[in-house]
């Protein structure tokens, strides 16, 4: 008898403990959503800018994490909400569900929509501009207002788009003694003053290509990122528990250059695919009728269009990817460099 009551106490206070722990759940789950909840009604102005900002500077930070007493409580909350709450990313994509503009079609020409696009996108100012002697890589974006997931997200004033990814680009490209630049000229801005209609951005950029050449003798690289219109699930992959917005190239056939462009891209390419399997979707070759068919890849031999996920991906799994892509270039780069040695 004694026996059996040992066994009923240390039950209670088993389930005692169990009771505690989830109490003590409970508690942090529901202080985590009412700070959001404030900080959502108090509509804190963050901007693009500072977040991109903060979002460089804090880099490492967003894949290695602390163990510290903090990292209990930040994998409670990201336990119930998805949220890790040392990350500046993941607590702006807290419940986000896609509010952006898309089409159904893999890498629409059509940038006719540009209007709709200025209410949930915008021009994004240099987060860190520095003056880079005799660059090498030239990162611009036809189509800069091209958005990612949105929804929730506006609530702090913070829209990521394409232009978001091409500075975190560069900044890892000089990290690596890469010289690179970005093209800073406001396309839309140029398309209004103009009067020109969104098709007519590809006329732009092609201005903005042969301006940067003249002023950058040493320019010999160029990447034009774009996001893909395509639904989540086909632009977005999972390796190792880590999320990936999926790469894809598009090559014009309707330029001189298309086969040297064709390498580039195929190298490129094979390289991602070799360090991440499937992150890369391929190359899609366009031509013919309601395309471009050139995407001013008949200016240099070493330009690519590349299309960085989709109109779903967050700017977290942007930013996963671009870490790859960037490895990617600086090993391209410095092969290239010494065969042409």
């Amino acid at each position: 008898m004694p026996r059996r009551k040992f066994k009923s106490k240390k039950l209670r206070n088993k389930k005692t403990k169990m009771i505690k722990y989830i109490i003590y759940i409970l508690v942090v789950y529901i202080v985590s959503n009412l700070t959001f909840s404030f900080l959502k009604d108090k509509k804190i102005n963050v901007d693009n800018k500072s977040f991109l900002t903060t979002l460089l500077s804090s880099n490492d930070n967003i894949t290695k994490k602390e163990y510290d007493s903090n990292k209990i409580i930040n994998s409670i909350v990201k336990l119930f909400t998805n949220v890790d709450i040392s990350s500046p990313v993941t607590a702006l994509n807290y419940n986000i569900s896609s509010n952006v503009i898309k089409t159904d079609d893999a890498h629409t020409d059509n940038y006719d929509n540009v209007l709709e696009l200025e209410k949930i996108s915008n021009y994004i100012e240099d987060p860190n501009p520095t003056d880079v002697n005799e660059p090498i890589v030239y990162i611009y974006n036809s189509h800069q207002l091209e958005n990612y997931n949105t929804n929730n997200v506006e609530v702090y004033n913070i829209k990521p788009n394409v232009m978001m990814a091409s500075y975190m680009l560069r900044e890892k490209l000089n990290n690596a003694n890469i010289r690179t630049i970005v093209e800073e000229e406001n396309v839309t801005e140029i398309l209004r003053i103009n009067n020109w209609k969104g098709s007519k951005a590809y006329d732009v950029t092609r201005m903005l290509i042969n301006d940067a050449i003249e002023k950058n003798k040493s320019l010999k690289y160029f990447i034009d990122i774009h996001r893909d219109s395509v639904s989540y699930d086909k632009t977005t992959i999972t390796i190792n528990d880590k999320k990936y917005a999926k790469f894809y190239f598009v090559i014009g056939l309707e330029n001189k250059n298309y086969e040297e462009n064709m390498k580039f891209a195929k190298k490129l390419d094979t390289i991602l695919n070799s360090t991440h399997k499937g992150i890369s979707k391929g190359i899609l070759q366009k031509q013919g009728k309601s395309v471009n068919g050139v995407y001013n890849q008949d200016i240099n031999s070493n330009i690519l269009l590349i299309e960085v996920g989709g109109f779903e991906n967050t700017i977290e799994e942007v930013n996963n990817s671009i870490d790859v892509l960037s490895s990617a270039l600086i090993k391209y780069i410095k092969e290239d460099n010494n065969e042409s040695r």
